[in-house]
């Protein structure tokens, strides 16, 4: 087989049942769907939900078979896998309050990574707020709201607005509540521990099942109760048209935000022989490279396209008619 010259790739999303979610993000991605839609995976290496190239020479392809036939791909990762999922959210109601391990918990207990995310707001409520943190002092605690069913008093709480960025590391207890719509920019891994489900019951009508003590165990105490922000926001360009700023960087990704009007903005790389994402987030445009041949090729960009981009594709083009957001992440 002649070797395929690495190529922007799309892919198709995968739709996740959650009984928590809704339809607005089904009617945005242009689906039919009856069940009630609380996620689209749009880049997965996880083997919960594999993402597929969309179209291409690579097109059926697996996000591993990519990965492991392309180095171009995967770059440096941190994980022996591609290291990042890519999610949009939408909580119809609240979700569990719930925790993530950190690695070195989850590697030891759940053959899996931890999870260390970030929360783009999309949408919320005019009164929004997330979980996050809680006022347990400690783990006995902690146990004892459990046994008394008084979690939900210790819980924290925070006011959300669109366009927030709301970064949540791994050990920290948090939920998205009901009216908020997020693109999620995390860790591979699928470790959830749930510490309290208001008190609802499944498709089966018994509670979904909790993860006490487990949460316990990663659980930090006393509570986070300030949102964490690795880093200020920082401006990398600003001009007629265009604000590229980064808004989150930790030792598992950098998040960049660009918000183009009316404009053409180029790009390197975030980091050099690693691959960038891009997710649309809002309006629509175009992401333009050059091909093997030096030839133009364009790729459209709307709501919820999400490219992988790879390390060989040193630079690129964005360009908007009207209004683009979108976000840039890299590892």
């Amino acid at each position: 087989m002649s070797h395929i010259t690495p190529y922007p790739v799309t892919f198709q999303p995968i739709a996740m049942e959650r009984i928590w979610g809704g339809h607005d993000l089904v009617a945005r991605f242009g689906d039919q769907i009856d069940q009630p839609i609380g996620e689209y995976w749009v880049l997965s290496g996880h083997q919960n939900g594999m993402s597929r190239v969309q179209a291409g020479p690579y097109q059926g392809k697996s996000l591993v078979e990519l990965t492991e036939e392309e180095p171009a791909y995967l770059g440096t990762s941190p994980q022996k896998r591609f290291p990042l999922m890519i999610k949009f959210l939408e909580a119809k109601s609240d979700l569990s309050v719930q925790i993530h391990p950190d690695d070195t918990y989850a590697l030891a207990h759940e053959n899996d990574y931890g999870k260390t995310e970030a929360w783009y707001v999309v949408d919320c409520l005019e009164q929004g707020n997330v979980v996050y943190g809680h006022h347990f002092y400690d783990q006995q605690h902690y146990l004892e709201a459990v046994r008394q069913q008084t979690v939900q008093d210790h819980l924290a709480y925070h006011a959300i607005h669109k366009g927030d960025l709301v970064f949540v590391p791994s050990r920290t207890l948090h939920a998205l509540l009901a009216g908020t719509m997020v693109i999620e920019v995390q860790q591979t891994s699928d470790i959830t521990y749930r510490v309290y489900d208001w008190d609802r019951v499944g498709q089966d009508g018994k509670p979904r099942t909790l993860h006490i003590e487990k949460a316990g165990e990663v659980m930090t105490f006393p509570g986070q109760n300030a949102l964490s922000q690795e880093q200020p926001i920082k401006t990398l360009a600003q001009q007629e048209g265009i604000d590229h700023q980064q808004i989150a960087s930790c030792a598992y990704f950098s998040l960049d935000k660009l918000h183009l009007t009316q404009s053409s903005y180029s790009l390197t790389l975030g980091h050099e022989g690693n691959p960038d994402i891009i997710i649309i987030a809002q309006g629509e445009g175009e992401l333009i490279y050059l091909d093997a041949m030096q030839q133009e090729q364009v790729i459209p960009l709307r709501f919820g396209v999400t490219v992988l981009i790879p390390s060989t594709i040193h630079g690129y083009r964005i360009e908007t008619p009207n209004t683009l957001t979108l976000l840039r992440t890299y590892y």
